[in-house]
C-alpha cells in the first residue's frame, strides 16, 4: 500500500528517501538521460529511477522503474555508487542507488515525469555531480 502524496511530503521534510537511479547503456557505448518534469531537478537531465517502496527490493524496484518510466523490461546489472542528493528546488534529501542497466530495445516510451531524453558519449560538464560521478566510475569520460 502506498502512502498519500501529502503525508509522503510531509515525511521527506524529515527524512531521506531511498531513490533508485537506472544508469542504462546501449550495444554504442552510450549512456540515458532524461529530462525531469518534476521536482526535485526538474528541468535537469537525469538517469531515470525513483523511490523503492515499503517491502520492494532495489533490484525490483529498478525493474519496475525500467518499466514504469521507459516502457520497457530491462536486465538490471550491478550496483555502480551511491550519490547523496540535497534538493536545491525542494526540501528533500535522496540516497540514491545508481544501477547499471542494459537497452537491446528499439523503442523507448518515456512517462510523464521526463518530456524527452538522448543518448550520451561522454560526460557532459553541466550534468549534477550524482549524474556525474557514477558515470566516471562505470567508465565514461
Amino acid at each position: 500500500m502506498l502512502i498519500e502524496n501529502e503525508l509522503y511530503d510531509k515525511i521527506r521534510e524529515v527524512l531521506p528517501t531511498v531513490c533508485v537511479d537506472l544508469l542504462v547503456t546501449n550495444q554504442q557505448g552510450q549512456y540515458l538521460l532524461a529530462k525531469r518534469t518534476e521536482k526535485p531537478a526538474k528541468g535537469s537531465w537525469w538517469f531515470p529511477g525513483g523511490r523503492i517502496h515499503k517491502g520492494e527490493t532495489w533490484q525490483e524496484c529498478a525493474k519496475r522503474k525500467g518499466k514504469e518510466e521507459l516502457g520497457i523490461d530491462l536486465p538490471i546489472g550491478n550496483l555502480i555508487s551511491v550519490e547523496n542528493y540535497f534538493a536545491a528546488d525542494a526540501d528533500w534529501h535522496t540516497v540514491n542507488l545508481v544501477v547499471h542497466a542494459y537497452f537491446s530495445h528499439r523503442l523507448i516510451e518515456l512517462d510523464k515525469t521526463h518530456e524527452e531524453f538522448r543518448w550520451v558519449s561522454y560526460i557532459e560538464p553541466d550534468l549534477h555531480k550524482c549524474v556525474k560521478n557514477p558515470l566516471t566510475i562505470y567508465g565514461f569520460k
